[in-house]
């Protein structure tokens, strides 16, 4: 078993060894992928970060240090030089994981597959150690904050971004990759899918005790309470990152979906 690290700012994580196959999630860059076999141009294994399983195209497998920093922007551009006028080499996603060498002012040089490049430096948060596919903590470059509290806030900046069936990336995601992508920023390691995710945190007895950061689940979906009136989810109503009043969603869910099955409190302590 081979361990690479994705190099492209995202790599499509499919169902089979074909460029058609099925969506079944997404891997973001710097992230580890444990191979296994390779087939056509493929390379099935499993990604580090989360567990999931499946192909991922060859190109977008190589070497890279083992990241120290998180980027916590729904989009960060890397740039060639430590200006914001230099040109740009590609764009990484909210979650995508990198390798800071040094800072120049409010710029952080990040290790790539071609050199270096360099992100704004308020786009980044170091990871705490011990996180999963991360190295040694950044924390002496950037301090010692290696969590958001409110990581509601997070998912806040992804509204409008686009519904993607299986995407977990600021240009298109689902309603558990909305979820996984914001807690991880809050510093806990959540599964992908949203069945899992029902076992996050504490439960909650009703709809009557919501509050900021609690997740309301449905046979196949889930969100994120705002406040204890109103939901930000990624769906296919909208077709994008939205926020309705609850109300709202428990009854048009209801129609394909059936009622709320779960209510749970990630972090009981630390989101009001």
């Amino acid at each position: 078993m081979a361990l690479f690290r994705i190099i492209t700012p995202s790599a499509p994580l499919r169902s089979g060894p074909f460029a058609d196959a099925a969506l079944d999630s997404e891997c973001l860059f710097g992230e580890a992928f444990e191979a296994e076999q390779s087939e056509n141009e493929f390379t099935f294994g499993r990604l580090g970060s989360d567990g999931y399983r499946g192909w991922v195209p060859r190109y977008c497998l190589g070497a890279l240090p083992t990241p120290n920093t998180r980027v916590i922007a729904p989009m960060s551009d890397v740039t060639s030089q430590a200006d914001i006028k230099s040109v740009g080499r590609f764009v990484l996603s909210l979650g995508a994981l990198v390798t800071i060498a040094a800072l120049q002012d409010d710029r952080a040089e990040i290790i790539i597959p071609s050199g270096n490049g360099f992100l704004p430096r308020q786009h980044l948060l170091p990871l705490a150690s011990g996180v999963a596919g991360g190295g040694a903590a950044a924390s002496h470059i950037l301090g010692d904050v290696t969590q958001i509290d409110d990581w509601v806030a997070i998912a806040e900046r992804l509204v409008a971004s686009p519904y993607k069936w299986g995407g977990r990336c600021a240009w298109g995601l689902d309603c558990s990759a909305l979820v996984q992508l914001a807690l991880a920023a809050g510093g806990i390691d959540a599964p992908r899918d949203s069945g899992p995710q029902h076992h996050i945190g504490s439960g909650i007895n009703d709809l009557l005790h919501l509050q900021r950061g609690d997740l309301v689940f449905w046979h196949g979906h889930v969100g994120i309470m705002q406040d204890s009136k109103t939901l930000l989810h990624a769906n296919a109503h909208h077709m994008a990152v939205a926020s309705e009043p609850l109300g709202d969603a428990i009854a048009r869910i209801a129609i394909t979906a059936g009622p709320v099955t779960a209510l749970r409190r990630p972090m009981p302590d630390r989101v009001r």
